[in-house]
């Protein structure tokens, strides 16, 4: 018996996911983010109530090649926060060229993948098909090729495989309109509906591979930071910029303290601007780590270490 379940944006509205959770449905991809700004407007009501729910669920981008790939991943991350049991792998989701050459898009994919992958400390799959085979000319990247593929075709036929990948993990056979209709309970309108290629327990492991990170909430953004012994717990959130709107609260502002305490020049106003970003580069590059201007889980820790 094949392994269903749905993807969804905010053009579904609203879904009653306790009555999908009860259908045939074991799992759901929800759309986040897009480009580097944009969050899907019904992400976090579709993402907490799935998981509420009890289906297993991934997030995906969609992705925007024009502009700053790893500004992309970044925001894709911030959006979808820190991973937790019943994840399903990030995806991307690969539609467009941004009017960029084949090769473009392929370095730009590549820089994406590596700073996701880097940010949710797993590996993220690649959701393609047309795009790939028909507008880049099916190139031959077994880089790309070697990561799960979720692809597409509207249909009983199995799809036509994007030359790198040797087999599909996740298929889409229906946008709901065309191909073989599901009528999805608690889904009006229109549904994408996918199969996964293995069974409910391997699809259950895919998504277990996840690590659960330890965040004391109470702890996670202490007003007073200046002579701390202990490093508090990271808030499970990655402040970056450009970021609309900013990312702003106390754990910014403690962070910003600390980095004050460290004589780095920024305001701590609690909001995560250039000026934060530009202190954070430079403050990554004393400490030999990667300089993205990202504070996620690593810089976090760095920076309320002892000896700063």
């Amino acid at each position: 018996m094949p392994v269903l379940g749905i993807d969804v944006s905010h053009f579904q509205g609203e879904v009653d996911w306790d009555a999908v959770a009860r259908s045939e449905m074991k799992f759901a991809f929800v759309k986040a983010s897009e480009g580097n700004t944009m969050v899907d407007s019904r992400f976090q009501r579709n993402w907490t109530a799935c998981q509420d729910a009890g289906l297993l669920h991934g997030a995906y981008h969609f992705a925007r090649p024009g502009s700053d790939p790893e500004a992309q991943a970044a925001h894709f991350a911030s959006v979808v926060g820190p991973p937790a049991w019943s994840e399903l792998p990030p995806v991307l989701d690969l539609e467009s060229t941004g009017g960029l050459t084949v090769e473009g898009v392929l370095a730009w994919a590549r820089a994406f993948l590596k700073k996701a992958d880097d940010l949710f400390g797993r590996q993220v799959i690649v959701y393609t098909g047309g795009l790939w085979r028909r507008t880049l000319g099916n190139p031959d990247a077994p880089d790309i090729g070697a990561r799960p593929l979720w692809t597409a075709r509207y249909g009983a036929k199995e799809p036509v495989l994007p030359r790198p990948w040797q087999r599909w993990d996740f298929w889409q056979f229906t946008d709901g309109q065309s191909g073989q209709v599901v009528d999805v309970p608690g889904v009006r309108g229109p549904c994408d509906c996918n199969r996964f290629r293995g069974t409910l327990d391997e699809l259950k492991a895919l998504a277990g591979h996840a690590q659960v990170p330890a965040v004391d909430v109470d702890a996670a953004a202490p007003s007073a930071v200046p002579g701390a012994t202990v490093t508090p717990a990271w808030p499970g959130r990655f402040f970056t910029w450009p970021r609309v709107s900013a990312v702003r609260g106390e754990d910014v502002q403690a962070w910003q303290r600390r980095m004050l305490d460290r004589d780095f020049v920024l305001d701590a106003d609690g909001a995560y601007g250039p000026e934060s970003k530009r202190a954070c580069i430079a403050f990554q590059r004393a400490l030999g780590l990667e300089p993205d201007g990202i504070v996620g889980r690593s810089t976090w820790d760095a920076t309320f270490a002892d000896g700063g």
